[in-house]
Formats: structure tokens, C-alpha cells, sequence
């Protein structure tokens, strides 16, 4: 018959029941040094362990607790001493490591592969289920030892090796099969990771539900078909994210920050996804390029989720898209999510979009700044594109006035905000939810007005039109 194994939770409240795992002092130490050694480990637990390492100097009783504490988690800036801190988790005696997190720059002169080596050493020889690495380094792709990636134990890891903003990153390319048999959670941020990499990383993860890749280079191409647990997958690229994705088994999809829109190849099982671009990119010609055919490839592809969100960049080029009378595909969202700014650029899709969602129930808006200048830059004035049918709205000049000194007004007005919740009523079938997150987008007075007309829009009171019952809103949630 197996062992059962005990949480750490059992052991607290355990140790709370049990007066004889209490400590007991004749020093008349306080409350807190009274309390279960299981209890303050899980205190602990919860602080730097360079800070926990202080309380040893407390008193005899404490001299001792934090080396049996079951979280690890520390730095090692430029003026420390790697050597030192080698010696200091040399006497952590904890049999099991619950949580390691390691944050290393290799600015110092001192600190070698080794001793990150050993380090990761202790945590993977003590079970460590949730792991942090955070490594900073200048051009050496042999800092993870191989038995870094042969590890049962780990079930929630994550790895980076550069700081966001610094693009020097490291590659990760094991030499060795992958074999990360237990791991559910992966995130892999600031590196590079070639196609073939992230293939040995997938094949050896056979439980991995969730990856997620943050300002990652050098992916082209992501197969998921073979990860049959994955449910989960977030890209946030840094100009740059993968041409292709095949997931069939995915429920939830994130891609933001990338300049081109992505292949999606087989995505039949997902619920929830959301994407944006970085900025509309220039081309070697020198035009622009507003990826619209792409977009809506995408579009097509992400027709039968139940959870949209669009950013404002995808937003906009699916305004020029509707300008040049292309055709968007039928979506089946019950809700959606755009960010945008109450101005003429973003409307013909947002329009488009909501007839062609005939089983909308909720819209979210997050009012966003705008890019016009990709318009200008192909000798199309944004005032004049979308007045004929959308001139009741703002151009962003006519929203936003900065002058000489940096000062941004706000000119934004209520009525404008109004007319946008006309325009969601008359352009969808279903939607009983609307959520705007202005955050800023009217000033005091402005905001003050827009509340007073809510009720107008909502089930409230009966309002009608021209005789006519007019299309009422459930719930309208404005959040300034």
C-alpha cells in the first residue's frame, strides 16, 4: 500500500491540533517564535529568502527555521558573491522544495555557469515542482547544464534568459532529449528558441496544459497537433511571432505584439481568443501594408469562437478592409472585446463586425489612442475616409489637441460616446451587455453628462421612438 503524502496545509493545521509540535522555550519568546515550525515556514515562504535568512539572528529558535523552510527564492546582483551564496544553500537541509526561483545577471566577473549549475542542482535534487530562472547573460548558450532538462519532478517552470527591452537574448537549445514528464505549465520568455528547440521542448512535455511565449525569436512554425493536453497558448511577440500555428486541441489563444497577423492552420477547438498587432508595418517598397486579406484569413479561421478580442491596430485595418468592400466572414461570438477609440477610424469594423455577429450578447470597449499616420502615409486624409458614412464622429485631431509644450487637451465629447451606443444597438441583434472602459478618454464634466443619459439605454424605463420600441440594453457598465 503507498505512502500518502501529506500538503502542507494538513501539516499546519496538524501542527496547530498537536501542542506537542509546538516549541516550547523557557527564553519567554514571543507569540510569533511560539508558533509550529510548519507555520513559519509557510510565513517564510512567502519573503526572499535573503530576507529569511536574517531572522536567524533573532534568537536561537529562529536561528535555524529558514533552512528547513520549503520555498527558495533569491537574487544575484552584480556585487554579490556567487561563492558566498553557493556556501549559504549548502546548509539548506529541507528534504522537499515546494518553490525555487532564481534571478541571475551575469555582469558579475565571479559568477560562472557552475554555480548556476549547482543551484538549479539543488533544486531539481529536492523535487522542486515550481520553478523561476530568470538568467541575464551576454552570449553564452551553455548556461542550462543538460540534466536541467531531464526533470520529473517540475509540474510549473518558467525561463528567461534576458530582460525585456534588452534583445541580446540567449537561445535555448537543449542537446539532449527533453524529458520534462510532469510539466503542466511552461513559459519561456526572452530567448531565442528555433523550430526544432520548441519540437524536442513539446515531444517531452506529454501533460504540458499550458505554454506561453514571451518576446521568444527565431519561431516560425508552432505544431501543437501532437500535445494533446494543451489547452492553453499565449504569444507575446516583440515585432516578431511565429508565421504558423497548427493547434488543434487549444481552448484558449493569445498573440499580441507581433507586425504581421499569423497562419492559423487548424484552431477547431478553441473558445477564447484574442490578438493585436505591435503597429501596422512598412514594407520595402516603402507602403504600407494593412495586412487586410491576412486579417480576415485569421478572421475566418477564429469564426467559431465564443470570446473575441480585437486590438486597435486589427481594428483598424479591418476598417480599410470593410472601406474596400471586403468581405468579413460570420461570426459566432456571444462576446466581444475591441479596443478602440470613439473616432471614425475604428467604426466601419466595429460595425461590420456586430452584423455579422448575430449571436452577440456582450461588448466590451477600452477606448485606445489611434495610428492615422499609416493612412497619410499612402496620401489618404483620415478626416475624409470615412465621412461620407461615418461623419458624425470624431477624427483623433478632433478628440485630442497636444500643443507645443507636450499638454495633452481632451475634446472629446459625451454625444460622441452616445452616438457609439446608438450605433452598437443598430448594428447588432442580440447584445443585451455593453462594457465601456473609457479610462480617461472624457474629462469630469463630459463623463458627468455621458451618466446622465445611460438610463435612456437601458431597461429601466420604457423610451420610445417615433412609436417604435425602441432596442434596450440589460446592462450598460461604464467605467471612466
Amino acid at each position: 500500500m503507498g505512502t500518502r503524502v501529506e500538503s502542507e496545509s494538513e501539516r499546519i493545521s496538524a501542527a496547530v491540533r498537536s501542542p506537542s509540535q509546538r516549541f516550547r522555550s523557557n527564553e519567554g519568546s514571543d507569540f510569533i517564535s511560539s508558533l509550529p515550525d510548519a507555520i513559519l515556514h509557510h510565513i517564510l515562504s512567502n519573503i526572499p529568502t535573503e530576507h529569511a535568512i536574517r531572522t536567524s539572528v533573532l534568537s536561537k529558535r529562529w536561528k535555524h527555521v529558514w533552512r528547513e523552510t520549503p520555498c527558495l527564492s533569491f537574487h544575484c546582483r552584480t556585487s554579490d558573491h556567487p561563492d558566498s551564496i553557493s556556501k549559504t544553500l549548502a546548509t539548506f537541509t529541507a528534504p522537499k522544495i515546494t518553490s525555487f526561483h532564481a534571478d541571475v545577471t551575469f555582469n558579475n566577473s565571479s559568477l560562472t555557469p557552475s554555480h548556476v549549475h549547482s543551484w538549479i542542482e539543488l533544486a531539481a535534487s529536492r523535487n522542486a515542482e515550481i520553478m523561476s530562472i530568470i538568467i541575464i547573460i551576454v552570449s553564452d548558450d551553455n548556461v542550462l547544464p543538460d540534466f536541467f532538462f531531464t526533470n520529473s519532478s517540475v509540474k510549473q517552470l518558467r525561463l528567461a534568459l534576458g530582460r525585456r527591452g534588452n534583445y541580446n537574448y540567449c537561445n535555448v537549445i537543449p542537446k539532449c532529449t527533453v524529458l520534462w514528464t510532469s510539466l503542466r505549465s511552461l513559459s519561456l520568455e526572452c530567448c531565442g528558441l528555433p523550430d526544432e528547440s520548441l519540437a524536442n521542448i513539446l515531444s517531452g512535455c506529454p501533460m504540458l496544459e499550458s505554454l506561453v511565449l514571451i518576446f521568444c525569436q527565431h519561431i516560425h512554425h508552432i505544431d501543437l497537433s501532437k500535445s494533446m493536453k494543451l489547452t492553453r497558448l499565449e504569444i507575446t511577440g516583440h515585432y516578431y511571432g511565429p508565421a504558423k500555428i497548427v493547434a488543434p486541441h487549444i481552448r484558449f489563444l493569445k498573440l499580441i505584439g507581433s507586425l504581421d497577423p499569423c497562419v492559423l492552420v487548424d484552431v477547431s477547438s478553441l473558445t477564447d481568443a484574442r490578438f493585436s498587432l505591435s503597429y501596422v508595418r512598412r514594407t520595402t517598397t516603402g507602403e504600407d501594408d494593412f495586412h487586410q486579406d491576412k486579417l480576415l484569413k485569421m478572421l475566418e479561421q477564429l469564426q467559431h469562437v465564443e470570446n473575441l478580442t480585437i486590438g486597435r491596430i486589427v481594428l483598424q485595418a479591418l476598417s480599410v478592409a470593410e472601406l474596400r468592400g471586403l468581405p468579413f466572414p460570420q461570426l459566432q461570438a456571444k462576446s466581444l472585446t475591441v479596443v478602440m477609440m470613439v473616432v471614425r477610424s475604428f467604426i466601419p469594423a466595429l460595425a461590420r463586425l456586430l452584423q455579422n455577429s448575430p449571436g452577440l450578447q456582450k461588448i466590451t470597449v477600452t477606448t485606445d489612442q489611434e495610428l492615422d499616420r499609416h493612412l497619410r502615409t499612402q496620401g489618404l486624409n483620415p478626416d475624409r475616409c470615412w465621412r461620407l458614412k461615418y461623419g458624425d464622429f470624431p477624427t483623433t485631431e478632433q478628440t485630442y489637441s497636444s500643443s507645443s509644450s507636450g499638454v495633452v487637451s481632451k475634446l472629446a465629447k459625451s454625444k460622441d460616446v452616445v452616438s457609439f451606443i446608438k450605433l452598437v444597438l443598430q448594428n447588432s441583434k442580440a447584445v443585451e451587455t455593453m462594457v465601456l472602459r473609457l479610462d480617461g478618454y472624457l474629462d469630469a464634466t463630459e463623463y458627468q453628462k455621458l451618466l446622465r443619459m445611460v438610463p435612456t439605454f437601458t431597461r429601466n424605463k420604457n423610451v420610445r421612438t417615433r412609436g417604435q420600441a425602441k432596442r434596450l440594453l440589460n446592462v450598460l457598465k461604464i467605467i471612466p
